[in-house]
C-alpha cells in the first residue's frame, strides 16, 4: 500500500484530518480525482527542459531509431532501405538480427557528468533521458530484464548515473518511457513470411521473447505485468520528478497495459512525491490526432512538435522536439534545425504558456555530436541574457502581435494522413514579431529578429493597453544591456528602438516597468477540465 494511503487510513480511524497531520491532497486511483493534481509551480517556472534518444538503434545509426522494426522487411516492401542498409553492413539478416547490435552497443564514449553539464549550461531547468525505446532495451539496472544497459552493451547503470549527476545540480529529474510499443515492434512484417521462413529469423526464436516480445508467444498480461514492474521500478529506484509516457494510448486500448494498475502508479506517485519535489507531474501526450493518452484533464499536456496543437492551446503544456530531425544519431547527420530556430520558437512557446522539451541525439558511442553541442552552448548563451524573462513567467493578457498564426500553424503531408504542424522558420525572418511574457508587475516584450530601421511599433503596448491604473511605463530597460532605451508612447503604439550595441542575438527582450497593475491573463476551468486563458493570443494581422 501507498505510504500516503496508509496514513491517511490510519488518520481517519483517529479522528485527524490530513492538514492536522501536515500531509498534503491525497489521490485515488481513478481518473476524476487524478485530474485535481495541480501542474506544479515550479514546472510552469522552469520553462526548459533536455532528454535524448539513445540506444541499441544508436550503433547502426541510419535513417530511423526504429530500425529495429524496419530492418526485417521483407526485401520487396522494403521502402525505407533499411534492410538493404543493413544487409549490405552486417550481413543476411537470418545471420544478423537487432540483438546482435547490443554486444556492439558498449559505449565506451558515455560520460554522464558531461551530457548533464550540456543540458545545465544550455540552460534547461530540467533532464533526463529516454529509458527505454520501442526496441525494449533499458537502459537502467532492472531486476526484470536481462536486456538492460547493466547486464549487457555498456555494463553501466545509464540512467543511475544521469540521475546522480543530476542531483548534483538544481535540475529536476525527469524519465521518459516508450516501451509501451514493444508488444509486437519487430513483428509489423511477420505476416509476410511463411512458417519456414520464420525459422531462420531471431525474432522468432522463443529464446529471444523476452526482448523481441512477439505477440503469438508472449501474452498480454506478461509482456503487462513486466511494463508495470519496470515503471515501478524506476520510480522507486531513482524517483524522476517528471514522467513522460510515449504510445500508451493504443496499449490501454488493447489491453496491454492494465488501465487499473496503471491507475495505481499514478496515485501512488502522486501521492509520495519525491525527496526533491513534494509534487510530481506527468505528461499527457498527443500521441495522434484528437486522441490523448490519458482523459483530458490529467497531467501536463504534450504536443510532439506542436503537432495537431490548437491555434490557441491555453494553459500550461509542453512541446517535444528532436534538436534536429531524425530523433535519433544517424551517419552524416545534419542540423537543419538551427539554434535561431530553437530559440525563436522558444519565445514563442513561452509567451503562450508552453514548456519546451529538446531531445538530443548522442553517438552509438555516447558522445554528444558537436553540431548539438553548439546548438545548446547557443540557447544556453541566449538563456544567460534573456532568463529573466523567460524563468518563473506567466503569460500575459496577449500573446504577441506580428506574424498571424495561420502563417506558422500549418497543415502537412505525413505517413499517416495530413496532420497540422507548426514551422517557426517564418519567425526568424520577418523581424516584426513580439511575444509578451510577464512576471508580477513586470512586462517582458521580446522582439523576435531584427526590425527594419531597429524600430518597432508595439501597438499592443499603446497607452492605456499595458497597466490597471497608474500612469503607464515608468522605465524601459534590455534584458543584458546598459545602453538608454529610446521609446515613445502614443495612443496608437509604443515605439521601442533597439540600441547600437546588442547583447544577443535572434530575440532581444526588453523589461517594461509600470506604474501601476500589469492586466493578468484569466484562467478559468473549463468542463474538459483544461486550464484555459481568456483573451489570448491575440494577433494583429499585419506583418
Amino acid at each position: 500500500m501507498n505510504k500516503l494511503r496508509h496514513l491517511i487510513m490510519i488518520a481517519s480511524v483517529l479522528g485527524l484530518s490530513s492538514a492536522s497531520m501536515g500531509m498534503s491532497a491525497s489521490y485515488e486511483p481513478d481518473w476524476e480525482s487524478l485530474k485535481k493534481a495541480p501542474i506544479p509551480e515550479w514546472v510552469k517556472d522552469a520553462k526548459f527542459g533536455v532528454y535524448t534518444h539513445w540506444g541499441v538503434y544508436s550503433v547502426p545509426a541510419f535513417e530511423t531509431n526504429v530500425y529495429g522494426g524496419e530492418m526485417y522487411a521483407p526485401k520487396d516492401r522494403d521502402e525505407r532501405g533499411i534492410r538493404k542498409y543493413h544487409e549490405e553492413n552486417y550481413g543476411p539478416i537470418t545471420e544478423f538480427g537487432y540483438k546482435d547490435f547490443v554486444p556492439m552497443f558498449t559505449a565506451p564514449k558515455f560520460d554522464a557528468a558531461e551530457w548533464v553539464h550540456v543540458m545545465e549550461d544550455a540552460g534547461a531547468k530540467f533532464g533526463g533521458i529516454c529509458l527505454v525505446h520501442h526496441d525494449g532495451f533499458c537502459l537502467w539496472d532492472s531486476e526484470f530484464t536481462r536486456w538492460d544497459s547493466k547486464d549487457k552493451g555498456p555494463k553501466r547503470d545509464i540512467y543511475g548515473e544521469i540521475a546522480g549527476e543530476i542531483r548534483k545540480t538544481d535540475l529536476k529529474l525527469l524519465a521518459t518511457f516508450h516501451h509501451g510499443r514493444t508488444y509486437g515492434h519487430h513483428f509489423k512484417w511477420a505476416k509476410y513470411y511463411t512458417d519456414e521462413q520464420r525459422k531462420a529469423l531471431d525474432i522468432f526464436d522463443p529464446q529471444y521473447d523476452d526482448l523481441y516480445r512477439n505477440p503469438d508467444t508472449v501474452s498480454k498480461e506478461k509482456f503487462g505485468t513486466e511494463w508495470h514492474n519496470k515503471i515501478n521500478e524506476v520510480i522507486g529506484k531513482y524517483q524522476p520528478d517528471i514522467i513522460w509516457f510515449d504510445g500508451l494510448m493504443g496499449s490501454i486500448k488493447n489491453g496491454v497495459v492494465r488501465e487499473d494498475r496503471l491507475l495505481d502508479t499514478f496515485a501512488d506517485y502522486y501521492n509520495d512525491g519525491t525527496d526533491y519535489v513534494d509534487d510530481v507531474v506527468i505528461c499527457n501526450k498527443l500521441p495522434s490526432g484528437k486522441v490523448w493518452n490519458f482523459p483530458m484533464g490529467f497531467g501536463l499536456r504534450c504536443y510532439e512538435n506542436g503537432r495537431d496543437m490548437e491555434p490557441d492551446p491555453r494553459g500550461f503544456w509542453l512541446v517535444d522536439r528532436a534538436i534536429s530531425y531524425p530523433w535519433t544519431y544517424v551517419k552524416g547527420k545534419t542540423y537543419n534545425l538551427t539554434y535561431q530556430y530553437h530559440i525563436s520558437s522558444f519565445v514563442d512557446l513561452v509567451s503562450r504558456g508552453g514548456i519546451f522539451l529538446i531531445s538530443l541525439t548522442p553517438k552509438g558511442d555516447g558522445s554528444i555530436p558537436d553540431g548539438e553541442k553548439f546548438i545548446m552552448a547557443k540557447i544556453g548563451e541566449w538563456l544567460r541574457v534573456n532568463g529573466e524573462g523567460i524563468y518563473g513567467t506567466r503569460p500575459w493578457k496577449t500573446v504577441g502581435e506580428g506574424t498571424p498564426v495561420s502563417d506558422i500553424r500549418k497543415e502537412y503531408d505525413s505517413a499517416k494522413g495530413p496532420k497540422i504542424g507548426w514551422d517557426y522558420k517564418v519567425l526568424e525572418e520577418t523581424g516584426r514579431d513580439v511575444r509578451f511574457t510577464k512576471k508580477g508587475n513586470t512586462l517582458y516584450a521580446f522582439v523576435i529578429g531584427m526590425p527594419e530601421g531597429r524600430s518597432i511599433d508595439v501597438k499592443s503596448l499603446a497607452r492605456g493597453n499595458v497597466e490597471k491604473s497608474g500612469k503607464g511605463i515608468k522605465k524601459i530597460t534590455m534584458l543584458g544591456s546598459d545602453a538608454k532605451i529610446k521609446w515613445r508612447q502614443t495612443g496608437k503604439a509604443l515605439t521601442l528602438n533597439l540600441p547600437k550595441k546588442l547583447p544577443c542575438e535572434v530575440a532581444y527582450g526588453f523589461k517594461i516597468e509600470v506604474n501601476g497593475k500589469l492586466d493578468d491573463a484569466t484562467l478559468k476551468q473549463t468542463e474538459d477540465g483544461v486550464e484555459r486563458v481568456g483573451d489570448f493570443p491575440i494577433f494583429n494581422s499585419e506583418r
